[in-house]
């Protein structure tokens, strides 16, 4: 049926409302832009929590639902604060829609509220200060401002997070929380005129750590659970209907509440607990590194823990925390292994007050019992410690343990040998902060203990005796052991040994210091060195190999020392007696001799190892009666064709290599030499002085004493006045020999009368050997000595003959002169004067 004109009338006059609301709409969508959007909503944003804000976009639709969709915001740490992390709060994408029909209705429905990885990160500094505080408008009461609508209803059906990331760190109570991968779902409720809302949601999060801002407790640990909680609008109360989750495979329980929401100041009334908790849930917490999961593992037994945490939580105030942990009848067994650990027993609890801003919490903590069994080995103990902030503990532990039987119960490294009976107990009671003060004693027994791994070939051994302590002093009577082939026989005092882990009692006490006695049949020093060779990178491989390292503790020492052999990697010693210091890295020798080279070294003086690509030494030595031919060779490069008995006295300087031998550069010092009763055999500078002389004999000097001062500096040696007295031959030198066995020498030889008729110099006429003699009738050789000292090169000094022959010839001329025959005299001075250019004629 056709309209009539008055109803077409009303019709259009009904919808010029709408068509103005659609119209609005419209332009309000053209209207608010991007940009616009960002330039009205940010600054709000910015002035409520005082914060730099950024947002990549934002966009929105008003119809048949208002949706609004910001992607990139992120919100920036107080200014003037040292906070670790830049943003306070960061997501990739925030998704919001809420039905309009239904408001019209008085309810309100928001279908979604999606959060693609939120970040968020909460810190509070040492001073106290965090970034998590926010300024806020507050009612008159002080709480924030709410609208409390008693009528309609709320819907909202769906709440998702999406990959989130959370880190709370307080740096003042040394405490850190970690969770990332987060996602959750949940649905929120409120029927109309109910002042109450429902929430329903399933949680998951990929890793959950907990710990000290130092040290990680619990790490990467997955976490699951559902949720049904009630919030009472009017009271301001969160009630926890039903949380269960799941830690790993540790059943979780949470009940309780926590009010005062809308207030600065939450109060927390929470109960977390292990219903029906058994061993194997609890250890799967462990890293399986720590329990050798990776070799399968089985346990039994139950397991109870309950924490109560109740107080206020606020900017100065943190609840306090009352727990209890209990193991009953415990038992634990690697798969492959044939027995296990039983009679596993522990009982304990702790307990944190309530505390606020500037107070000390007191806290305690108890260890009532632990038992543990491994065969007939028995293991106890029990431990309490009180106030946390200044702790006291009181601890004893005590046990038996047969070393040949731990493999049967728990999975050794492979290679890794023990052997023997450790037998152990202690008691500790004082103040963690001063341990100078601490009542401890106890002492372990060692009988027969052998370690020995596959990254140590030189295992230690035969480990016999006991070391007791107190809070004071740790000693032994009498340590012994092997170490690889050598063998240490000890007996120590050493005081404030506590100072090594702790350094409040090293300001206290000072250094750890300790007086030694060790006595040993053979000690090798390559023993006491580390050779173990990680695998090396790539990077590594292009580098120099790194040098080892020798075992010095950070105590200083006083030793007495006696060994019988002593073994370094070029060198053996026999007879090696002494006392040293040790000292910051310092090795002082005191009156340290030792036999070697069928002879004695005495040496006094310092070893310096706090840089071991050095380790300079200055040492004063005395050599006495020393084979030269059996010590030479191993410093220089001429000591193979030196025997006889050798004498020394000298300070010497420079540093050691890696393998514990000289490094031949660094050398320097001063001294005086003397050999006795030897001979220089197959030495080529002789061998070329035979040759050059043609006297066979020098070849091999056979010399009853050799005497020289020296001196050491820029990689040579200094000689000075080198004597060597062969019986009707003498010797005399001065000049350097490099270390690298290059020479420079001044040479004198003098030779017997009798070498005369067999004296065969090269570029000298047999008729000028005349002129070499000397006063005693000797014949005096004169050698300029060059090149290395296995190939040296010889040049005679002839300069003195020639003046000695210049001046008889002139001597000749005169007399002749005298007789008056002048003419005469010019040839025959003329004549000699070429003689003496072809008698002098140098090869």
């Amino acid at each position: 049926m056709a309209l009539g004109k008055k109803a077409k009338f009303w019709i259009i006059i009904l919808s010029i409302p709408v068509a103005f609301l659609v119209i609005a709409l419209i332009g309000l969508k053209l209207y608010l832009t991007n940009d616009r959007l960002k330039s009205l909503i940010i600054p709000k944003i910015e002035e409520a929590t005082h914060r730099t804000v950024t947002v990549q976009d934002i966009s929105f639709s008003v119809f048949p639902s208002f949706a609004v969709s910001i992607d990139g915001l992120a919100i920036s740490n107080p200014q003037g604060n040292k906070f670790t992390k830049e943003l306070f709060l960061s997501f990739d994408n925030l998704r919001l829609k809420v039905n309009l029909f239904a408001i019209l209705k008085n309810n309100l429905e928001i279908n979604y509220v999606i959060i693609d990885h939120p970040v968020i990160n909460m810190e509070v500094l040492e001073d106290g200060s965090n970034n998590y505080s926010m300024s806020e408008k507050k009612s008159p009461d002080g709480n924030v401002e709410i609208v409390k609508n008693s009528s309609g209803a709320l819907l909202l059906s769906n709440l998702e997070i999406n990959n989130g990331d959370l880190e709370f760190i307080n740096k003042k109570s040394d405490f850190r929380f970690k969770m990332s991968g987060m996602n959750q779902t949940s649905r929120i409720t409120s029927e109309t005129g109910k002042r109450t809302l429902e929430i329903n949601g399933i949680t998951s999060t990929e890793k959950v750590s907990y710990g000290t801002t130092a040290t990680w407790l619990l790490i990467d640990q997955p976490l699951n659970g559902s949720v049904k909680l009630t919030y009472e609008i009017d009271k301001d109360m969160l009630i926890f209907d039903q949380v269960s989750a799941k830690l790993r495979e540790l059943p979780l329980s949470v009940t309780g509440s926590i009010s005062q929401l809308q207030k600065e100041t939450m109060l927390f009334d929470m109960t977390i607990s292990t219903p029906g908790t058994q061993m194997q849930q609890l250890l799967s917490l462990v890293p399986p590194d720590l329990l050798k999961a990776a070799k399968g593992l089985s346990s039994a037994g139950d397991v109870t823990f309950s924490t109560i945490i109740k107080g206020a939580l606020g900017e100065i105030q943190t609840p306090g925390a009352t727990g209890s942990f209990a193991v009953s009848d415990g038992t634990i067994k690697y798969t492959g292994l044939p027995k296990s650990i039983t009679n596993i027993n522990i009982k304990g609890g702790f307990t944190r007050p309530e505390v606020v801003a500037g107070e000390k919490p007191i806290g305690n903590f108890s260890l009532d019992k632990f038992t543990a069994s491994l065969g007939a080995n028995e293991l106890n103990g029990k431990m309490s410690m009180t106030n946390f902030d200044d702790p006291f503990l009181s601890a004893s532990f005590s046990g038996i343990l047969n070393l040949n039987e731990v493999k049967d119960f728990y999975p050794l490294e492979q290679g890794t040998e023990l052997s023997g009976i450790m037998k152990g107990d202690l008691s500790i009671e004082g103040k963690v902060k001063l341990p100078q003060s601490i009542k401890a004693n106890g002492k372990i027994e060692f009988r027969n203990v052998t370690m020995k791994t596959a990254t140590s070939p030189k295992p230690l051994s035969n480990l016999v005796g006991t070391i007791s302590f107190n809070n004071q002093l740790i000693e032994s009577k009498q340590l012994a052991m092997n170490i690889g082939e050598s063998d240490l026989s000890l007996g120590f005092v050493m005081k404030n040994y506590l100072a090594i882990v702790n350094e409040d009692a090293k300001k206290a006490g000072g250094k750890p210091s300790a007086s030694i006695t060790l006595t040993s049949k053979q000690l090798r020093t390559i023993d006491l060195i580390s050779d173990e060779k990680p695998a090396a990178t790539d990077a590594e491989k292009k580098e120099p190999a790194k040098q080892k390292a020798m075992f010095l503790p950070g105590v200083d020492v006083d030793a007495n020392v006696s060994i019988s052999k002593l073994v370094t990697e070029k060198f053996e010693f026999t007879n090696a007696r002494g006392s040293l210091n040790i000292k910051d890295g310092i090795i002082n020798l005191k009156n340290f001799s030792v036999n070697a080279f069928n002879g004695t070294v005495l040496t006094k003086g310092t070893l310096d190892l706090r840089d071991m690509k050095k380790r300079p030494f200055n040492l004063d030595l005395e050599i006495v009666g020393v084979e030269a031919n059996s010590a030479l060779p191993k410093f220089t490069s001429f000591g193979k064709n030196i025997f006889g008995k050798l004498t020394m006295n000298t300070n010497i300087k420079g540093d050691l290599d890696d393998t514990l031998g000289l490094n031949r550069q660094t050398l320097g010092g001063e001294g005086k030499v003397q050999i006795f009763d030897g001979k220089l055999l197959g030495f080529p500078l002789t061998t070329k002085l035979a040759e050059a002389t043609g006297i066979e004999e020098l070849r091999q000097v056979d010399f009853k004493n050799w005497s020289n001062a020296f001196s050491i500096s820029d990689g040579k040696v200094n000689i000075k006045d080198l004597k060597v007295n062969a019986g009707s031959t003498d010797f005399n030198m001065n000049g350097t020999h490099g270390l690298d066995g290059t020479m420079d020498y001044g040479l004198n030889i003098k030779l017997p009368s009798s070498a005369s008729d067999r004296l065969k110099l090269l570029g000298v006429a047999s008729q000028l050997v005349q002129f070499f003699k000397d006063k005693d009738n000797r014949i005096s050789l004169d050698f300029n000595v060059r090149g290395a000292t296995t190939s040296p090169s010889l040049s005679l000094n002839t300069k003195a003959q020639e003046e000695m022959a210049k001046q008889a010839l002139e001597k000749e001329k005169q007399k002749l002169l005298d007789e008056g025959k002048k003419k005469l005299g010019d040839e025959l001075k003329k004549k000699a004067e070429e003689g003496i250019k072809k008698f002098f004629k140098k090869p």
